[in-house]
């Protein structure tokens, strides 16, 4: 798992069109899902994802900046 998510930090700093196609469409299934939450510590993170800036998922614990962004799976299996 942290393979994945350094992966999507990666792709967070790189941008490329595909990969922020989707992650859109990720951020969108986690803005509506319960277990997405507001970090404390990560309010610093900026995105142009405003549906998933600054939050982490309760479930895996991963910044859902990185999550939609890398090559790891929703633990809910929504995306």
């Amino acid at each position: 798992m942290i393979k994945q998510i350094l992966t999507g930090w990666k792709n967070y700093l790189g941008k490329s069109e595909v990969t922020e196609a989707v992650a859109k469409q990720r951020a969108a299934v986690c803005d509506a899902c319960p277990q997405a939450k507001q970090g404390k510590l990560l309010t610093f993170v900026k995105d142009t994802l405003k549906e998933v800036e600054g939050a982490y998922c309760n479930t895996c614990k991963c910044p859902l900046s990185a999550k939609v962004r890398s090559n790891d799976i929703c633990p809910k299996n929504k995306w």
